[in-house]
């Protein structure tokens, strides 16, 4: 078990860092193409899909979790604690940005969301 543990483990660190490489990139390259401000709206949407998926892999993956504790419960506590941070993040987004380019944040958004799902599958399906 630990071997597939500690193979799910550097897939996920691998989708992080190209998460993260793929948002900077993207925001650079809007900058240039659209304006500053178009960029760091996507910016901030990707940041609002990109951290609390880094907090849900953290939890299932790397935390050391309590003695007798189920894996379900600690995927479901992961999932529930990765949807309160996006709550929060996209609160205090809206509330700080006022000038925020909502369709920008949202692209950025949901491009993160496409990431999480889709990164991890093709990697696997990759290294077969």
């Amino acid at each position: 078990m630990s071997a597939v543990l500690n193979q799910a483990k550097r897939l996920y660190r691998i989708v992080i860092i190209l998460q993260f490489l793929l948002l900077v990139f993207v925001s650079v390259v809007l900058t240039f193409l659209q304006n500053v401000e178009f960029a760091f709206s996507y910016a901030v949407g990707c940041l609002c899909g990109f951290i609390p998926f880094c907090l849900f892999v953290y939890w299932i993956f790397f935390r050391e979790p309590a003695k007798n504790t189920n894996k379900m419960t600690a995927f479901y506590r992961g999932e529930g604690l990765k949807w309160l941070l996006t709550i929060i993040l996209i609160v205090v987004a809206f509330k700080s940005y006022p000038t925020m380019n909502f369709v920008a944040f949202f692209v950025g958004y949901f491009f993160m969301l496409l990431c999480n799902s889709l990164l991890p599958i093709l990697l696997k399906l990759r290294a077969k």
